[in-house]
């Protein structure tokens, strides 16, 4: 695997852009353990998921590793090795981009519409699709590896 999974329902999941997800960005979580449980599941439970993992390729550019069987991606043809070029014409990859993509990332909820505009065998698309909510069991695994570093936190604080 190139550089490390983003589960998207990052890019693409909002959560990211909200949450100190920890490890996930390189900021650790302040709050408490329930407090971001509590937090965590409140906030995830609204944000739109598309269904796909990405992954960082050797030119840092996003690109699809996974596409969840049922999920929204995978209804508007997204495949894996697709490389996420931009969503809602916000560009990835670009640093001055990121206070446009959290803001973004931010306002999507479950039933909004996303476009991404995808590279695949060097010609770019755009796909169109509506964000569904996190199922549980993703949701629970996201939630779990979160809180397990809030666990490896707290042990190497004694």
């Amino acid at each position: 695997m190139k550089g490390r999974n983003w589960l998207v329902g990052l890019v693409l999941v909002a959560g990211i852009a909200s949450l100190a997800v920890a490890g996930g960005d390189g900021h650790k979580c302040m709050k408490s353990t329930d407090e971001c449980l509590t937090m965590m599941v409140s906030e995830m439970k609204t944000r739109g998921w598309i269904g796909v993992e990405l992954d960082k390729n050797d030119t840092g550019e996003l690109i699809v590793s996974r596409v969840v069987p049922g999920g929204p991606a995978e209804a508007a043809g997204i495949q894996v090795g697709d490389l996420f070029v931009a969503m809602n014409g916000i560009k990835f990859g670009d640093e001055k981009n990121m206070e446009a993509l959290y803001a973004a990332k931010k306002t999507q909820k479950v039933g909004s519409e996303v476009t991404y505009t995808v590279a695949r065998k060097g010609n770019t698309k755009q796909v169109a699709l509506k964000l569904a909510a996190v199922p549980e069991e993703t949701l629970a695994q996201w939630v779990g590896h979160h809180m397990m570093e809030h666990a490896n936190t707290a042990i190497a604080k004694n």
